[in-house]
């Protein structure tokens, strides 16, 4: 039976209390927080710390296929996918694809991935929705865009849903946009679009394929959407005969934000983590048409449970202590990191598995792990005997220094060498931290973020971020 088998979420730990936009620019805001992406995140590592935590329980080389969806890709050309499968360090003979263009793109991936497990082009496939949407300053979505991302494993084990089917729907109409010429989400009359647009194509969809699979609405376990605003959710809820308060899966807008393609896949996960075996989830989105689809959750649901879930990663935040401090994050004011030259693609190529995959070498002889990859072993000096290992991703800090005058946006910036474990030592910048998080001995895990750019283009690799 085709369905899911892992799902992982990864919230930014930065959050910027919407009150203080509304400070800066008079007007009101809805309540609480959004989820903002740290000055040294985008959508793509936004996507590689889900896919992380998502497959924690599976061996990379059981993935043979990785669909990565968004509206806000670093690149205009260049596929992400492959970007993700390398940093997870999986096979490359896998297939891959980029899904954009809509906030459902999201859903669309995972309804992409579950055909192409179902027809046997591929075993297991790695779905992974991220978003990092820019917004104008004042602008009329400034303050409900939140970043996040969302990843799923499909398979034919199904391990925490089944597949049932699904329905979908196109149709053109104006509502939130991004154009070619750069700048920030677009948005007009919203009332008409939700009106129009999102409830008539929306309860389509969900009704459909309720209907279909002979699922009545009173039955449902769990109805988790993507919306532009909690109102909208509740109203599609009555719409399709779902109890709001019991059955709806509740709106983490005040939360997070609107995530755009992940947000559909958030509120899934939020559903699974409270599913009993045998309920029913319908998970759907909305964008120039709706997309749904029908799970059946499964006794492995029960895992879930004990996992820290979306709930926490929503607790755990860092609050930004003011509006300025987001724009710089954002790079709409302030100075940028110094620029450097473009990293040429030799080098690139040469260090991809040092650098990207992350492995190191250890010494046949003695054992010592190091890092970077090296031909000599530092302790025995054998010579021959040093093999590729890959590198574990959680540590302990062995030392550190704090950097006062690096050209940074979130200042001091803290360099720490970090013992990783099951060997290996490395030298990394400290990320998502505060001061008091910079000391030796506290645990760490490494986390990929940008780096710096240079030549017009981004260049990645690890840093280290408290635990």
């Amino acid at each position: 039976m085709v369905g899911i088998s892992s799902i992982g979420v990864y919230i930014p730990r930065s959050r910027l209390d919407r009150s203080l936009i509304a400070k800066a620019w008079g007007g009101k805001q809805p309540p609480g927080d959004k989820a903002v992406a740290h000055h040294d995140e985008d959508a793509l590592t936004l996507g590689v710390a889900a896919a992380h935590r998502c497959l924690e329980d599976f061996d990379a080389l059981e993935i043979d296929g990785l669909f990565f969806a968004s509206t806000s890709s670093p690149y205009r050309e260049k596929q992400v996918a492959s970007v993700v499968a390398t940093a997870c360090d999986l096979p490359r003979q896998i297939l891959t694809a980029d899904f954009g263009g809509s906030v459902r793109a999201g859903v669309s991936a995972l309804s992409a991935a579950i055909r192409a497990v179902q027809s046997g082009q591929a075993r297991r496939v790695l779905v992974v929705a991220a978003d990092c949407r820019p917004a104008d300053p004042e602008s009329d979505v400034e303050g409900s865009l939140g970043d996040g991302a969302v990843a799923i494993v499909v398979d034919g084990k199904a391990k925490l849903a089944e597949f049932l089917g699904s329905a979908a729907v196109a149709e053109e109409i104006t509502f939130q946009w991004r154009w070619d010429q750069g700048g920030g989400v677009q948005q007009q009359d919203a009332r008409f679009a939700i009106g129009h647009g999102y409830s008539r194509d929306m309860e389509e969809v969900v009704s459909r394929v309720l209907n279909e699979h002979g699922v009545g609405a009173t039955d449902l376990g769990a109805l988790a959407v993507a919306a532009p605003d909690a109102k909208t959710a509740q109203s599609l809820a009555k719409q399709v005969g779902v109890d709001a308060k019991t059955q709806l899966v509740p709106s983490l807008i005040t939360q997070v934000g609107v995530l755009g393609t992940p947000d559909a896949l958030l509120q899934l996960a939020s559903a699974l983590e409270k599913a009993k075996s045998g309920s029913t989830v319908v998970v759907a989105a909305f964008g120039e048409g709706a997309e749904a689809i029908l799970l059946r959750a499964t006794e492995g649901v029960a895992s879930l449970a004990g996992r820290p879930g979306v709930g926490a990663q929503i607790e755990r935040k860092l609050p930004l202590p003011t509006y300025e401090k987001y724009l710089k994050f954002r790079r709409i004011i302030g100075q940028d990191e110094t620029p450097v030259e473009l990293i040429s693609n030799v080098l690139e190529h040469r260090e991809l598995q040092q650098d990207t995959r992350l492995y190191g070498t250890r010494c046949g002889g003695c054992g010592l792990v190091q890092y970077p990859m090296a031909r000599v072993c530092l302790q025995c000096k054998a010579r021959e005997g040093l093999e590729p290992v890959k590198l574990k991703k959680k540590g302990v800090i062995f030392t550190y220094t704090v950097d006062h005058l690096a050209a940074n946006l979130d200042h001091p910036m803290g360099m720490v060498v970090v013992d990783l474990d099951g060997g290996g030592r490395m030298y990394v910048q400290m990320t998502d931290c505060t001061a008091e998080d910079v000391k030796i001995g506290a645990p760490i895990e490494l986390t990929y973020r940008r780096l710096h750019a240079g030549g017009e283009n981004y260049n990645y690799f690890w840093k280290a971020r408290p635990v």
